[in-house]
Formats: C-alpha cells, sequence, structure tokens
C-alpha cells in the first residue's frame, strides 16, 4: 500500500514567528530585542532550544524568544508559505513538497543526527515472547507481528517508522498487526497501561514514563543506532526561506550562535541543562529527564551541522517507502546550508 504522509507527521513542530519591522540590524543596534515567537510541543530533542531560551542565551544575542506550543502542523505551514512565520522546525518530506509547488525553504540547522523515536513494549509481551534489546534488530522486528501497535496518528512520524519496520520483516500492516490510533503521548502511556496497545515508539522522554511506571520496556532504541541505516540521518532540523535568510543573515547567526551555546552547555553540565529544560517539563519526574536526556543526547546534533550524505539518505527513504514519487539532490546549497553555521 503506498503511503501518503500527512503535513507535518505528528513530529515536534517548531515555528518561530518574527513580530518586528524594518531592519534587524537597526533595531539591535539600539539596544532593542527582536521579539520572536516560537511554537512547539514537548520532545527533548528541542532540548537546546529550550536550554538557549532558559539560560539566557537567546536574549544575550538581542533575541526575545516566546514559546508557546502548537497542534497543526499545517498552519504552522500555512503561515511559512505567506511568510507569517520564518522558521519552522521541518523534515525533508515537507520541504520536498513545498519544492514541487515552487516554494524555495532550506535546513540552517540539524537538531538530530538520527531518528529519535524508542519503541517501549508493555512487559507481558516481552516475558511472553521473550525479547530483549540485546536481540538481533531483525528478530526485534520480527516479534512485532500480531500486536496492536499504537502510534499517534496515521501518517505521522509514529506510523511511517512503524510500517518500516514491519516491512523489514515482512510483515503485513493491515493483515498481520493491528496499528491503533491513539493520539498524543498521554494517550499512548494511558493506552498501554489499560493493555489496549502492546507496544509504541516517541522521542524522549515518553517511553521512559513507561518503563519507570513498570509497564513498559524500552526495546529498540533507533536514538542509540540500533537501525543502522535511520543513522547519520538528517531526521528533522530548522528550515527558513532562502528569501528570509538572504534578507536576515544577522537574526539567523545570533539564532544559531544562542543554540550552539545551548548545545555546549547540555554536554559541560548535565545538571544545569537539566534545570533549564524544567521550565518545559514542569510535571516530568527528574529521574525520567535526567534517565531520558542520557538516552536522546547520542542522537543530538552538537553544532548543528548537516552533510550530503544525511539528507540524502533521508530523500531515500522517502521514495523507497513510497512517500514522494521524486526528490530535488541532496547536494548543499539545495535543502540545505551550513553557510549560518561558520
Amino acid at each position: 500500500m503506498e503511503l501518503k504522509r500527512k503535513w507535518r507527521w505528528g513530529i515536534s513542530l517548531l515555528v518561530i514567528g518574527m513580530l518586528i519591522a524594518g531592519s534587524d540590524m537597526s533595531v539591535y543596534a539600539q539596544g532593542q530585542k527582536i521579539k520572536i515567537r516560537e511554537a512547539h510541543t514537548e520532545t527533548l530533542f528541542m532540548a537546546p532550544v529550550y536550554i538557549a531560551e532558559a539560560a539566557g542565551y537567546m536574549a544575550e544575542e538581542g533575541i526575545d524568544l516566546e514559546l508557546t506550543e502548537v497542534d497543526s502542523g499545517a498552519l504552522a505551514i500555512a503561515a511559512l508559505v505567506s511568510g507569517g512565520v520564518q522558521f519552522v522546525d521541518a523534515d525533508p518530506f515537507m520541504a520536498v513538497q513545498l519544492a514541487k509547488q515552487g516554494k524555495s525553504i532550506q535546513f540552517i540547522y540539524n537538531l538530530t543526527k538520527r531518528v529519535t523515536l524508542d519503541m517501549v513494549v508493555s512487559k507481558e509481551v516481552i516475558a511472553a515472547k521473550k525479547l530483549s534489546r540485546n536481540m538481533p534488530i531483525a528478530q526485534r522486528f520480527a516479534a512485532l507481528k500480531g500486536l496492536k501497535l499504537g502510534v499517534t496518528k496515521p501518517g505521522a512520524a509514529t506510523d511511517v517508522y512503524m510500517r518500516y519496520y514491519l516491512k523489514r520483516a515482512g510483515i503485513d500492516p493491515e493483515r498481520d498487526v493491528q496499528i491503533v490510533t491513539a493520539g498524543g503521548g498521554a494517550a499512548l502511556l494511558a493506552g498501554m497501561k489499560t493493555k489496549q496497545i502492546d507496544a509504541f515508539h516517541l522521542s524522549a522522554p515518553t517511553p521512559y514514563l513507561a518503563q519507570r511506571e513498570g509497564f513498559g520496556e524500552v526495546i529498540i532504541k533507533a536514538s542509540a543506532g540500533d537501525v543502522p541505516e535511520l543513522d547519520n540521518f538528517l531526521y528533522t532540523g530548522i528550515a527558513i526561506s532562502k528569501e528570509y535568510a538572504e534578507k536576515n543573515p544577522d537574526v539567523v547567526k545570533r539564532w544559531v550562535k544562542a543554540v550552539n551555546k545551548a548545545n555546549i552547555l547540555m554536554r559541560k553540565d548535565e545538571a544545569a541543562a537539566l534545570k533549564y529544560l524544567k521550565k518545559y517539563f514542569p510535571r516530568m519526574p527528574d529521574d525520567v529527564m535526567a534517565l531520558a536526556m542520557k538516552e536522546i543526547m547520542p542522537a543530538l546534533s552538537a553544532d548543528g551541522v548537516m552533510n550530503e550524505q544525511m539528507m540524502q539518505k533521508h530523500l531515500d527513504f522517502l521514495k523507497d517507502t513510497k512517500q514522494v514519487d521524486s526528490t530535488p539532490s541532496g547536494k548543499e546549497g539545495v535543502l540545505w546550508t551550513n553557510a549560518y553555521l561558520k
């Protein structure tokens, strides 16, 4: 069955809206901060952005960052295309679709260097199938047969990559498993706890809440490189329109500088990073947050840098999974650039 994805899959969405008129350089020169609104969903691959705001690095760069949560990726894309927002947390699928419409956007900062979805399986299934993370990945994929697999929604990343795993194992997603649309992280946790689903995968921290509460265990850690073909893979990053980047290079560079400061802090001072993240995960138990950060850190880009292989692997994945018929080149300057990182 050909899989057609909806806008933004259900991966965490970031939108940065600039509320400023005139030249960004002149405003900054007068000592006034640029007001930026940024929308987000709860996922730890956004950690460097959260920390950049909470630690004051954005303020140091003359940016007043306001983070607000959003639900709809479609609304964000419409805003990007219309010029209502300037920065979007995106994946290459989105960039390819916009390119087909004649809209030119580029990734200017990489958030991840591999897929960050970690799969948690119920303790009952683990016991019945004698599952272990030490098993070869092919056996772990094969063990999904016959299970009730939770996804956030059809066409979301949770659905796309789940079906990819099933295909790898020769499992028919329409006949050999039951794919259950559950909703967000809280709904997936509740579904597993009440035995309505047997497994799901999400980016940290949600899978580790199931593990902490004792009704699930993480068996497939894409964030740790368990799925080699999804490693060195541009899973999600920050994209902007080429036109906006050319007109506002100073703003882009200062945003990048603030996020890179946060990336350095995350790797140098774990306690400080966790303290700043508490602002955005106030209800998350401290021990779960510490574990989730430890688990996802190997999957996070340390400096935002991209390369042709990372982009091309994702573009090839889009074609192999029949999400798109064709893609542009993966070379620098087409869909991505490191120019603002230098």
